[in-house]
């Protein structure tokens, strides 16, 4: 697979975020025009056949390698991220080990349809990163309980979590975002110095379709800075797990 190919996957991803995350396209705006990707975040339920490995896989395939695995014990995640030898933006896959959580949950997150094999193709690859069937409202506020990022799951299913902006001052972008009226987390994550800063808006929320009939809002994605040492790939683990919390109502 070629690079033009990998790159026209994370086009038409972001076409689909931005389209739905307006302060991705503020962000934009205040950039001129264009941004420098860091890296795009998805999300996935640790299960047979799905999970980390499933997702990778496309992602390999388009030319980006393993670089690094995370673990966030607390919220029950697992998380690695892949690095592109032609310098593309990193790819940030984390998934919920529902093994970990309350019998309940495991039935809720149950109902998510199993994820069918990622498509070759590029174009009918992007449209693969799409939301589930709708969820019950019931179990979206049940589930929420004791995962959010469950909840996030049963109504995004594959859908994009975030794209990152890459900035040499987070600090500036932080203030210019709010002065442009865009809503965003309280801090930053990483001192002065620290060799990954970030900070992110707080999530847009999205109209979910729901079983019973009807919609209601659910806090859907944000949109990440970061300020990066040139010598630094990874990523640092508590700051991370911080940012896992930004997709919380």
């Amino acid at each position: 697979m070629s690079t033009s190919q990998a790159t026209r996957l994370l086009d038409l991803l972001w076409e689909r975020y931005a389209s739905e995350v307006p302060y991705a396209r503020t962000f934009v705006q205040l950039s001129g025009g264009s941004f420098r990707n860091d890296h795009v975040a998805l999300r996935s339920l640790a299960r047979p056949g799905g999970g980390i490995a499933l997702f990778s896989r496309p992602f390999e395939r388009l030319g980006w390698k393993p670089a690094g695995a995370y673990t966030f014990p607390d919220a029950h995640l697992s998380a690695i991220y892949l690095s592109h030898p032609e310098g593309l933006p990193r790819v940030f896959i984390s998934e919920l080990k529902s093994e970990e959580l309350s019998p309940r949950a495991r039935e809720l997150l149950a109902t998510l349809p199993d994820d069918p094999p990622p498509p070759e193709d590029v174009d009918a690859l992007a449209s693969w990163f799409c939301s589930p069937p709708p969820p019950s409202e019931a179990a979206l506020l049940e589930l929420e309980k004791e995962s959010q990022y469950g909840a996030w799951l049963l109504a995004f299913g594959r859908k994009v979590n975030h794209f990152t902006g890459s900035v040499d001052d987070v600090e500036a972008w932080q203030h210019r975002m709010r002065e442009a009226g865009v809503p965003m987390k309280a801090d930053i994550e990483g001192a002065p110095g620290t060799s990954l800063r970030q900070t992110a808006t707080q999530a847009a929320p999205l109209s979910v379709a729901l079983r019973e009939g009807g919609r209601r809002p659910w806090p859907y994605a944000y949109f990440e800075i970061a300020q990066r040492a040139p010598d630094f790939d990874g990523f640092l683990g508590p700051q991370a797990r911080a940012l896992f919390d930004m997709t919380k109502r």
